[in-house]
């Protein structure tokens, strides 16, 4: 069975972790069977076993015990880690923006694959659900990851349907203090209840992908949601399609907005934007210093620029962010004065 199907199936599976790591005829012998593998490939053993070349493997030593589930079972006596446990192994070596945007695959209908002609390819379900993320961590106890995971995981979207989709939520959704607009992310590509216009089929749904909520009695609109389009929108069927989906999610109280690349990619513009959005949803223009509005607006580019380089493939944020951490503005101490008071409200 095919290396892909068997991670859809998700069957998890109970093992224990191996005394040591397998020299270099079993691996090659994993290759055969599974020759989509990328090298080197990872193992986890209690000690290192035979000495074998780093391109070909990298052994990571560990004494923690695995709880149930942690693995799936991919032939007669091979597995590999389990999504819930995959981030945490993972985790202490990345930066909390990666782990963010590994959950964001992980609990996404999406798979990144750089051989696919679009980069990746579309799942019908996620590999793992926030919940089991959960137990997982709970059963692990606090050993290393399971911290890092834990806090990302506040901050991570659910059933986004690309890489992209991930990082327009994360650019939405995080605090000011790691780049974001800090709007609260209702769903993505959920149902959305709308009444189909011109159509006598009457009540239908539109799933967008994004959709924030006004928590506001008195706001313009009951919700905003922003839409991603890429390539595959860029057909007069595709546009005509997004045209309906726009008028029907007026029509139910719900402002759309749609970005492209070249959009996403304008700091004027999302700045713009998501100002309007907020007024969309009632939500008050942060009071900031002119200082702190400066802070905020550098912050902003450097997670957009941060997000282009997660490509979910190469993971080597640390190196950035000990390259950057002396050049980014820090969260100031002191209370903010509001803009007004310098008369530029």
């Amino acid at each position: 069975m095919a290396l892909k199907s068997l991670l859809d199936r998700g069957e998890r599976a109970t093992v224990p972790l191996p005394e040591k790591s397998p020299g270099k005829p079993e691996l090659m012998a994993v290759l055969d069977q599974f020759p989509q593998l990328s090298l080197p490939l990872h193992v986890s053993a209690a000690r290192r076993g035979h000495a074998v070349s780093p391109r070909l493997a990298c052994v990571h030593r560990s004494r923690v015990a695995l709880p149930a589930g942690s693995a799936i079972r991919l032939s007669n006596d091979i597995y590999c880690s389990s999504p819930e446990h995959l981030v945490v192994q993972m985790a202490p070596s990345l930066t909390r923006l990666e782990v963010i945007f590994l959950l964001g695959e992980l609990l996404g209908t999406y798979a990144i694959a750089p051989d696919h002609e679009e980069g990746m390819f579309s799942r019908r379900q996620p590999l793992t659900t926030r919940e089991r993320v959960f137990a997982h961590l709970d059963a692990l106890g606090p050993v290393p990851g399971t911290a890092q995971v834990r806090s990302a995981l506040s901050a991570a979207c659910e059933r986004s349907a690309s890489p992209y989709e991930t990082r327009l939520s994360m650019r939405l959704g995080l605090k000011p203090a790691l780049g974001g607009y800090h709007l609260r992310v209702l769903s993505m590509n959920a149902p959305l209840e709308v009444m189909r216009i011109g159509s006598a089929l009457g009540p239908g749904t539109r799933k967008p992908d994004v959709l924030l909520g006004s928590t506001n009695v008195h706001a313009p609109f009951s919700g905003v949601s922003f839409d991603y389009n890429g390539g595959i929108h860029r057909t007069p069927d595709a546009f005509e399609r997004d045209a309906r989906r726009q008028n029907e999610m007026l029509a139910v109280d719900f402002k759309n907005y749609v970005l492209t690349k070249s959009l996403y990619d304008d700091l004027d513009y999302m700045d713009d934007i998501v100002a309007r959005a907020r007024s969309d949803l009632g939500v008050s223009p942060p009071h900031l210093t002119r200082d702190e509005a400066l802070r905020r607006r550098i912050r902003r580019a450097w997670l957009h620029d941060e997000l282009e380089l997660i490509d979910g493939i190469h993971w080597n944020g640390r190196d950035r962010e000990r390259r950057t951490a002396d050049s980014l503005p820090e969260e100031p101490s002191s209370e903010v004065v509001p803009l007004d008071a310098y008369g530029l409200a």
